[in-house]
């Protein structure tokens, strides 16, 4: 620490911070004031840096954010950002009278700048809903989203706002973007524009899943990588000029700021210019770059600026990948430097790619869920063509102003990010490369980023060996420590998917059952052109099941086709282990259950028609399927009352799972079968009121009631009678637009509740 005076201090600062968010602050200062009375100098100055920290965090760490949901009203703000439109609509930032700045989305197209009044309702981000799930909120808010305004619809237009600089700068960028797709064709044009300045493009699904099998999904959006190759840029050109080396690296501190601006002020490139300004700085006064103290004092200027992204996966990201560099990559050069017909070049590139995999290895399995075995591979080739390409861009935007040398780069930037994206899909269909696993537990996290620093130490004692073996076996930590610690009892989670159905019933060995797979109705395309109902598998169901330890089902149940029920089904197939799927066997027409069919066929998944009398078990867990007998025909509810009905028991606990079946299944069941009592009642159709009926209510007789509704859905639901039907049976009620995931645990020897969400 002698040789590195600011670490300590940094540390500390950053420690106040993140003690007194988690508010821990008094314990942080008790800290701090006995690190004071050992009148040692070290231990002084981060006491004093400590409790910077936790009064910066105070004053500065909460950024701003609507704390609850306002009434329908009208609100006046302008267009004060990027605008992104998709065939069906635009979303953009809205900054309101007050300053507050929140997310709006309309059917209607509209322009930067813009003044308008739009009707609606302003509302927080989600705190987390599901297990493990990203707190939305801090990360919109590190974004500059206060919040959103939920169902917008334009009152009025009123002119344009006054000039400003972003509002310049994001109308350069909505120009280059415009002139970028008319001179390069997509998906290369979307990629350029992520690369040059951060465009969140419209980029093909599979192909982003080709840049996150490969670990070079980081070259999409304008961060660390982009800034450096800009001031390496910038560096190199002055150096050609004889420029003095002050002079050159003040010159590329500005730049980079300059372009960190042009890129939207994004907080990735703010970081990234943070850092990079302070390696500068430190090169002009002729200090060495890579430093413990360079990285610490990055550290210190972002704590001081940037607050609230103090402990964020994005800062923890940068920061271990800025650091594994600084503490690996000159050593590892070295190493391959030594290996016959290995240029200096090609060993420099590598030794970045393989320090930045050591660095950031444990924050991406915990964050994405994916193993890229080829990742030093693609980002040996991929990260010098992303220089070439954003150099060929700028000449590109450049030349416009004159078409004849502009129309003579274009086709050779074209075909350069065409290499890119040719390396990309090459890498991702070699054998294993898609490794999905679940996130490592904290300690196996810890005890890597633990070895890592043994290593870093062992290299500055010449243990060259050893520091290997000791990366090599955090890796090992984290890629095979156990996941999942055995379980006392069976679990049943229903996961908060909005307006839809997604259930999770695991037994204590952890095998899984999926009842329905969410999703939501179909109604329109995303941005990519894919289904929505299968956008919220993607995003919602396959990250919970993963966080949840889950990487194979033994069966999926599709009670019905319908796109809320079955809109996880090709998403979860894709990535996920499935034994079997229960359907239906109705004949539909929806995208997404047809997706899920095509996607099952494709990895030969089994899919079984599943008919009353129909059983299956796994464990302790016994399903016996009550519905359909036969397919019914000719109701305009026909979908929804074929439905699967399936009764689930675990142990001497029953769970009666009802699909979206409504009025006339439930008088088939009372009619047809004796004993249809049960201790947990999935209610049908999300608590319509043509399901629920006090007869079969009566005869059902549970204790509790698990509703999977949607907040503020255009369908009233759970209508008011249904829920008066439960309150008259004395069934207690738990609905995940109230509670989120709603988790239920069962002991085999008996019924047993972790219920932490109050009824209704």
């Amino acid at each position: 620490m002698a040789r590195f005076p600011l670490v300590l201090p940094a540390l500390a600062l950053v420690a106040g911070v993140l003690g007194e968010r988690a508010g821990v602050a008094l314990a942080a200062l008790i800290v701090a004031s006995a690190l004071g009375l050992l009148h040692r100098q070290r231990l002084s100055s981060a006491a004093i840096a400590l409790a910077a920290g936790i009064v910066l965090g105070a004053l500065h760490g909460h950024p701003r954010s609507i704390d609850h949901e306002s009434r329908i009203g009208v609100y006046s703000g302008n267009v004060s950002g990027d605008v992104r439109c998709t065939p069906n609509v635009c979303t953009f930032p809205l900054t309101l009278a007050d300053g507050t700045t929140v997310r709006a989305t309309l059917r209607e197209r509209i322009a930067i700048g813009e003044r308008l009044e739009l009707g609606g309702r302003l509302a927080p981000f989600d705190l987390p809903r599901n297990p493990g799930e990203i707190d939305q909120r801090a990360f919109e808010a590190a974004r500059g989203y206060a919040g959103e305004l939920q169902v917008a619809r334009l009152v009025a237009r009123d002119g344009f706002a006054p000039w400003s600089v972003p509002l310049v700068l994001a109308r350069l960028r909505a120009a280059a973007s415009s002139y970028l797709r008319k001179a390069i064709t997509e998906p290369n044009a979307s990629i350029l524009a992520g690369a040059l300045y951060g465009e969140r493009g419209t980029i093909p699904h599979d192909l982003h899943d080709d840049f996150q099998a490969t670990g070079t999904v980081h070259i999409l959006v304008t961060a660390g990588l982009h800034l450096g190759i800009v001031a390496a840029t910038v560096l190199a050109a002055l150096r050609l000029l004889r420029v003095p080396r002050a002079t050159t690296s003040l010159l590329a501190v500005a730049i980079v700021w300059a372009y960190a601006a042009f890129s939207g002020d994004h907080l990735p490139s703010i970081r990234a210019a943070t850092m990079i300004s302070v390696v500068l700085l430190g090169r002009a006064i002729g200090a060495r770059a890579a430093t413990g103290n360079a990285i610490a004092a990055a550290a210190i200027v972002i704590a001081v600026l940037l607050t609230p992204d103090i402990g964020s996966t994005s800062f923890l990201l940068s920061l271990s990948c800025v650091t594994a560099i600084v503490l690996f990559a000159e050593h590892i050069s070295h190493g391959i430097a030594r290996t016959p017909f290995v240029p200096g070049p090609i060993a420099e590139a590598l030794a970045l790619t393989i320090a930045t995999q050591i660095g950031v290895l444990p924050l991406t399995l915990a964050t994405f869920f994916t193993l890229a075995p080829y990742a030093v591979l693609a980002n040996a080739l991929v990260v010098p063509l992303t220089g070439i390409a954003m150099v060929g861009g700028w000449c590109v935007l450049l030349a416009a102003p004159i078409q004849p040398l502009a129309q003579g780069i274009a086709p050779v930037e074209s075909q350069i990010v065409g290499a890119i994206v040719a390396i990309v899909t090459h890498v991702a269909a070699l054998p294993g490369s898609r490794v999905v696993i679940t996130p490592p537990p904290w300690p196996a996290v810890i005890a890597d980023f633990a070895l890592v620093g043994l290593a870093a130490f062992l290299l500055w004692h010449k243990c060259p060996r050893s520091a290997a073996i000791a990366i090599a076996c955090g890796m090992v930590c984290v890629i095979f420590a156990p996941r999942t610690l055995p379980q006392q009892s069976a679990r049943i989670t229903m996961l908060d998917v909005g307006q839809g159905d997604a259930i999770l019933v695991q037994s204590a060995s952890g095998r899984a059952i999926l009842i329905d797979t969410g999703g939501r109705l179909e109604r329109g395309l995303t941005e990519d052109g894919n289904s929505p109902a299968e956008a919220v598998g993607e995003r919602i169901v396959v990250p919970t099941l993963l966080r949840l330890g889950v990487t194979r089902l033994d069966a999926i149940i599709l009670t019905h086709p319908h796109g809320d029920h079955a809109g996880g089904l090709a998403p979860i197939l894709r990535t996920l282990s499935v034994g079997l799927i229960l359907d239906s066997g109705q004949v539909y027409g929806g995208r997404a259950y047809n997706d899920g069919v095509s996607e099952s066929r494709r990895k030969h998944v089994p899919i079984v028609i599943a008919r009353c009398g129909d059983r299956l078990s796994l464990d302790e867990i016994h399903v016996a399927i009550l519905s359909p007998c036969t397919l019914a025909t000719g109701g305009k509810n026909d979908v929804n009352e074929n439905s699967i009905v399936a009764r689930v028991d675990v142990g001497r606990t029953r769970l009666l799972f009802m699909g979206d079946a409504g009025e006339p299944t439930e008088s088939r069941l009372v009619a047809q079968y004796a004993d249809i009592e049960a201790d947990v009642l999935k209610v049908g159709h999300h608590g319509s009121a043509y399901a629920s009926s006090s007869a079969f209510l009566s005869v059902v007789d549970p204790k509790f009631a698990f509703i999977s509704v949607g907040r503020h859905n255009l369908f009233g639901h759970p209508a008011k009678s249904t829920l008066a039907s439960l309150s008259r049976t004395n069934t207690r009620v738990f609905r995940t637009d109230m509670c989120g995931a709603i988790k239920l645990e069962i002991k085999t020897n008996g019924f047993s509740t972790a219920l932490r969400c109050s009824d209704r």
